[in-house]
């Protein structure tokens, strides 16, 4: 005769107090809505609150995403790494960091500096583009990001406006 789900939880003792409802109804094999049908019945009931992910975290971990994330990592990303949810990966940053810069932001600072790198090799604008591989559009948004302008065949310092 085979055990009733009420039978299998009380077989669990105190172990129940430390699980969640659907931990529960994983270890019974029922599912989490006939959990919380037997709840008022149950002498030692789950647990309700959840410990969050990223407060169980090590600090290790967390400063490895904020890392990545100063890299220019979008959250999304690091959150695949890692199996967990941009929400996640910026509660654990929070941890490490006061403030999250976005990771656009990020990019595109470090993409101009780059860009710099290779003009002081003494490159021109447009190689410098070619070699990093950037598309019209963002050449473009450099180019005037950076404060350079496009004069018909070459890219030259824009002129300081209010000037004469």
């Amino acid at each position: 005769m085979e055990l009733t789900a009420s039978q299998k939880i009380e077989k669990l003792g105190k172990a129940v107090s430390g699980m969640t409802q659907a931990e529960l109804s994983r270890a019974v094999g029922v599912s989490r809505e006939r959990i919380r049908q037997l709840m008022p019945r149950l002498k030692l009931k789950p647990s309700r609150r959840i410990r969050a992910w990223h407060r169980t975290v090590s600090r290790r971990t967390c400063t490895a995403m904020a890392n990545l994330h100063d890299r220019g990592e979008s959250l999304s990303a690091i959150g695949r790494t890692y199996g967990v949810s941009d929400y996640h990966v910026r509660e654990a940053i929070r941890q490490v960091r006061r403030e999250i810069e976005p990771a656009g932001r990020i990019q595109r600072l470090c993409r101009q500096e780059a860009i710099r790198k290779l003009l002081s090799r003494g490159m021109a604008f447009e190689q410098a583009c070619d070699k990093l591989g950037f598309s019209g559009l963002q050449r473009r948004r450099y180019r005037r990001q950076m404060g350079f302008r496009w004069e018909g065949v070459r890219t030259v310092p824009a002129r300081q406006r209010g000037r004469k």
